[in-house]
């Protein structure tokens, strides 16, 4: 059997990240947490107070980042690692999402970051998740998926996710932060990202994560089985 490269992409808490993850399983493929790698380079830019700094300050960070996935039995669910330290808690802080413009419009992080993914996927067997998955960094990808629902579904969805991590945050600003990222990565004029042409569009708003896991499975196994 063919071993194919897997793109999603979609707007946010559409559960672009939990369907990867399930469809890799299922397939036997391998997951790759792009919005993680991401959000790990973010952290090490505020750690270093670098968010805002220029560009050319950006691209010699790099040159001092090591990122990688280490699996965690607990979760069942491979944790960054940023110069060898665990940061998974850290990344999935609300506060973070609001900060991550200057490291996702950088040119110089995405070029960084697009080659360390291409490096991962070669070969085939992988499922990805993330900005510009099937646009950039895998235009090539045999089958690309982009998740789409209802802003107000998505934003109770959320909203119970991080109350389920024992973190206070209120609906208000959840979905504050969602419309905003909806037009910072894809609606907006200076929108940084598009939605690959021959991406095919699922609709998550009615259904439950098994099922989309179930319609993304499906449509893997008619790219794999052509």
């Amino acid at each position: 059997m063919k071993k194919i490269i897997i793109a999603i992409d979609g707007y946010v808490a559409t559960g672009k990240g939990t369907t990867a993850m399930g469809l890799a399983k299922k397939l036997g493929y391998t997951y790759l947490d792009t919005g993680a790698m991401y959000r790990a380079v973010a952290v090490y830019a505020m750690r270093h107070r670098l968010l805002d700094a220029p560009e050319s300050e950006k691209q010699t960070m790099l040159s001092q980042v090591t990122l990688s996935f280490q699996y965690n039995p607990d979760t069942d669910h491979n944790d960054i690692i940023l110069n060898g330290e665990n940061i998974e808690q850290e990344i999935r802080l609300t506060s973070l999402s609001s900060q991550m413009k200057p490291i996702v419009v950088s040119p110089s992080v995405r070029s960084w970051l697009g080659e360390e993914q291409r490096r991962i996927g070669q070969g085939g067997g992988i499922v990805v998740d993330g900005r510009d998955m099937g646009t950039v960094v895998f235009p090539d990808a045999e089958l690309k998926l982009f998740l789409t629902g209802n802003i107000d579904i998505r934003a109770q969805r959320r909203y119970d996710q991080i109350k389920a991590r024992g973190q206070d945050v209120t609906m208000e600003d959840i979905y504050h932060d969602i419309a905003l990222r909806d037009q910072t990565d894809y609606l907006g004029s200076e929108a940084v990202n598009r939605k690959a042409d021959d991406a095919i569009e699922i609709d998550t708003s009615i259904l439950t994560i098994d099922e989309q896991i179930e319609q993304a499975y499906q449509l893997a196994l008619e790219k794999i089985n052509q």
